[in-house]
């Protein structure tokens, strides 16, 4: 990396190098534990993930502290002017706790100071806008409000849903997709975006088989397709419960930036505020609406897209591989910033964008639960 004199290149890999990080477990009482690798890296069963900042000049260490009410790991080092610490420990929120990694870096000079930071992740990890998964689950959340540098796919979904392949009972004869989903659970919305040509308009066609709910009400969805108004759309009540049904859009690429954005977001009043999507095609403006043959499936050969949504042919609009972020810092700045990943146990992640949880409530949570609890008792069966 070429060195600045302006923004000093800092390198700090958060490695273990004492007993702060070794053997380290992190844990609930009662639910089994994930543990922290001699090299820094937090081991869940579904892989492992560790942060490592560009240009290494200094190991970690244990710095002097009061011990935690909770298991924690804890780490600092420098790079130059720069310190960093990292501390990681299992906060136990419903269901069963998640695996909480905070960063902080601050810069102790009175220069600014530019920093790359590489989040390393398992290698069969998709990695969306703001989830990383692992076989369809969420599993990682991502910094908020800190922008990756990677590449993207011609089409894809921004990620953070979950694919249920099989979970939809079509009740008539249709395209095999209408049996598969993609589900935003906890109300993720669905996100693809697709190469155009920038300004050009296409036909967008959403396919919808909702078998979950017996009855209307409880799961509409807000489609929000670019180029057109929002439109509500409740499955049950227009095509019944394990009815296929398609939705027709006019849209174009209204903000000329050669991508078209279509998006199922839960509903505001749902209860129901997991949204749903089987089936997506687009076609030239000029495309024919017979929507007998779209449900058989006799158009797919004709659509410029058609996406087996949560199914064989759907993708990430991200290409695999760990995560680089280019940090700036100003003159004794400090950044902290935190992810969350999927514990043993855990059943998906809470979206921080919520505002439910952030790293003053996960340590109260953490810490509530083993104050004055030293001895852990056995886990559960």
């Amino acid at each position: 990396m070429k060195r600045s004199t302006t923004f000093p290149s800092l390198v700090v890999a958060l490695v273990a190098m004492g007993p702060a990080w070794a053997d380290t477990e992190l844990r609930s009482p009662g639910f089994p534990p994930s543990r922290v690798a001699d090299d820094g890296s937090i081991v869940e069963p579904w892989g492992a993930l560790r942060l490592v900042l560009a240009g290494n000049e200094g190991g970690m260490t244990a710095p002097p502290a009061e011990k935690p009410p909770m298991p924690m790991a804890v780490t600092c080092g420098h790079a130059g002017p720069v310190v960093m610490s990292q501390a990681a420990y299992r906060a136990p929120i419903w269901p069963a706790g998640v695996d909480v990694l905070e960063a902080t870096l601050t810069n102790k000079s009175d220069e600014p100071a530019k920093v790359e930071l590489e989040l390393m992740v398992p290698e069969a990890m998709q990695v969306g806008e703001t989830t990383g998964s692992i076989e369809g689950r969420p599993s990682l959340t991502l910094p908020a409000g800190m922008q990756p540098i990677r590449e993207e796919r011609e089409w894809g979904c921004t990620g953070g849903v979950s694919a249920l392949p099989g979970w939809a009972k079509p009740n008539v004869p249709c395209d095999p997709a209408f049996r598969n989903i993609a589900a935003g659970m906890g109300s993720v919305p669905i996100t693809y975006r697709f190469a155009v040509e920038p300004g050009s308009k296409r036909t967008v066609v959403l396919g919808f088989c909702e078998s979950h709910h017996p009855t209307a009400g409880l799961r509409p969805m807000v489609v929000q397709v670019e180029g057109t108004e929002d439109r509500v759309v409740d499955p049950i009540a227009v095509w019944g419960r394990h009815g296929p049904g398609v939705v027709r859009f006019e849209a174009a690429d209204a903000n000329a930036d050669g991508r078209l954005q279509v998006t199922v977001a839960p509903h505001p009043q749902a209860r129901d505020r997991n949204p749903i999507l089987n089936v997506l095609w687009i076609f030239n403006p000029t495309a024919s609406g017979d929507v007998e043959r779209l449900l058989a499936g006799e158009m797919n050969d004709q659509a410029q897209r058609y996406v087996d949504v949560g199914g064989e042919n759907d993708q990430l609009l991200y290409k695999s591989g760990n995560l680089r972020y280019a940090l700036q810092l100003g003159p004794e700045e400090r950044k902290e910033f935190f992810l969350l990943l999927r514990s043993p146990g855990c059943r998906y992640l809470p979206d921080p964008s919520q505002g439910l949880w952030n790293p003053a409530s996960l340590r109260k949570a953490a810490a509530d639960v083993w104050r004055d609890r030293w001895e852990e008792p056995a886990p559960q069966e």
